[in-house]
């Protein structure tokens, strides 16, 4: 039997290229939105939050009265910046080739980022999150999996309108893609309500809610109306600018800047324990 000896140094090969899941946030059709003035951050302006009162037209005295008060949010969504750093020596390839790994990643996980500003709001920040002091707490503690969904569907049905319901992939998977339909890059339950599988939702801590401070084996998850999110242009830079000639090292930042919004009109959770 013959054998071979390598001689020489070991041969550089690119590793597997990063994917991005294939139940992220930003697949979710209508979710990505072209931005331009967009990022000096918005108003949302929204729609009255109530669902249809009933009224019998030959009713006298008080119940011949309509109501006059309607509810609608108008929050603000300031931009913030998602980023991936990478350093390497100019000696081993040029910066363009650094630059284009960085971007790739960015890229594969970007949807990661957003999910984690939505959920669990971005430092410095005054943007409305998911987990902030607003949200409604479903099921008074932590709950069991199909619990939990059930509770997300009937806040999203109390609304009289359709919904996004956002949960960790270690919920998702609790629930064993039970009543979870897949279309194309989208998962729907039953009633036909989006489900995002993102990996920025997991450890979401809400504050001031019970089980705030989730075990091992519980996520929260939650239930709101559409989302929209502006995603600026990639960065067209000269990557050369980014070199410290002195000593041949690159640092460069792969950035997007983003708004992330929704109507804030449906602000639910719920804490989901996948143990039995």
């Amino acid at each position: 039997m013959s054998t071979f000896t390598a001689i020489g140094p070991a041969l550089n090969l690119d590793g597997p290229l990063p994917v991005a899941p294939e139940y992220r946030l930003l697949a979710l059709p209508g979710v990505v939105q072209a931005a331009d003035r967009e990022l000096n951050g918005v108003n949302i302006w929204g729609y009255p939050e109530e669902t249809p009162s009933l009224w019998e037209p030959c009713s006298d005295g008080t119940y011949r009265l309509k109501e006059e008060d309607s509810t609608w949010s108008q929050p603000r969504f300031d931009s913030f910046v998602a980023y991936l750093p990478i350093s390497c020596s100019t000696i081993t390839a040029a910066p363009e080739v650094f630059a284009a790994r960085a971007e790739a990643v960015l890229d594969a996980t970007l949807s990661f980022a957003v999910e984690q500003a939505l959920a669990q709001g971005v430092a410095g920040s005054s943007n409305p999150f998911f987990g902030d002091t607003n949200l409604a707490q479903l099921g008074g503690g932590a709950v069991l999996p199909q619990a939990g969904l059930n509770y997300l569907e009937n806040a999203i049905g109390a609304t009289g309108r359709g919904g996004v319901i956002h949960a960790s992939p270690g919920t998702v998977s609790a629930w064993h893609y039970i009543n979870l339909l897949s279309e194309g890059e989208v998962l729907r339950t039953a009633n036909g309500t989006p489900v995002v599988s993102g990996g920025g939702y997991i450890n979401t801590d809400p504050a001031g809610k019970a089980g705030s401070d989730p075990s091992v084996g519980q996520e929260w998850a939650f239930a709101t109306g559409p989302v929209r999110v502006y995603l600026g242009s990639a960065q067209v830079v000269e990557v050369s600018e980014y070199v410290d000639r002195e000593n041949n090292l690159i640092l460069y930042r792969a950035e997007r800047y983003v708004v992330a919004t929704w109507d804030t009109a449906l602000q639910a959770g719920t804490l989901i324990d996948w143990t039995p």
